[in-house]
């Protein structure tokens, strides 16, 4: 609450400047929709003091912004739900998908061969999830940094990028992880929640179904 009061505030001081609500907007990162809505109560107020000497004018004024206002509340209120709503499902997405990768990973970690395409197509599943989740933080470094699933991702991508430094299409990558990577990867699959930060205590694991053998034929070697 306390941070929309500071950024309506500034965003009246740029309204004083003669900045427009869109250009508003994008310098201060709100929502358009509420920025006109704060560009529309600043053009009243100001119109009101012009109208000291004409009560009754003033009053119609007033109820045309109050109108207003309920209708654009509604508005954002819908907005934001919405909003909510789709960051919810993303976040479930995209937690089902790294479990579904790393489970994966877990069951073909120890003495299988995998083709170097098969280890680079992997790779680019991981960093998609990557992107997905910074995207799902507005891409700031300081949030998503602190998610676990974030960092045990970042984990994973380099040390797969590792055993496939000096090797070409065509090669055959022998994996064999020992006990610590796959605690590292079983402690990722304890997650239950995006916005699990990596200081958190871990939850109890819960198995997948419906693994990805159909992109990837990693053999027992």
């Amino acid at each position: 609450m306390k941070e929309q009061f500071n950024a309506k505030q500034r965003a009246i001081e740029l309204f004083d400047e003669g900045w427009d609500n869109k250009t508003v907007a994008n310098q201060l990162g709100l929502e358009e929709s509420l920025s006109e809505v704060w560009y529309y109560e600043y053009n009243i107020e100001k119109g009101l003091g012009e109208l000291q000497d004409d009560p009754e004018l003033a009053k119609g004024l007033l109820d045309a912004i109050k109108e207003f206002n309920g209708l654009k509340r509604e508005e954002l209120d819908l907005f934001k739900r919405e909003k909510e709503e789709s960051e919810l499902k993303e976040k479930r997405s995209l937690l089902i998908t790294f479990k579904k990768l790393l489970t994966f990973l877990k069951n073909h970690s120890q003495g299988f061969k995998w083709q170097y395409g098969e280890v680079i197509l992997y790779i680019k599943k991981l960093k998609t999830l990557l992107s997905r989740s910074e995207a799902i933080c507005q891409h700031d470094s300081e949030v998503f940094q602190k998610l676990f699933i974030w960092n045990r991702i970042e984990g994973l991508i380099e040390h797969l990028e590792q055993l496939v430094l000096d090797k070409e299409e065509g090669d055959t990558i022998k994996l064999n992880f020992d006990e610590n990577d796959v605690l590292y990867i079983e402690e990722a699959l304890e997650i239950n929640e995006f916005d699990q930060e990596i200081d958190e205590e871990q939850v109890e694991e819960e198995s997948l179904d419906g693994i990805l053998e159909e992109e990837f034929s990693p053999k027992k070697y």
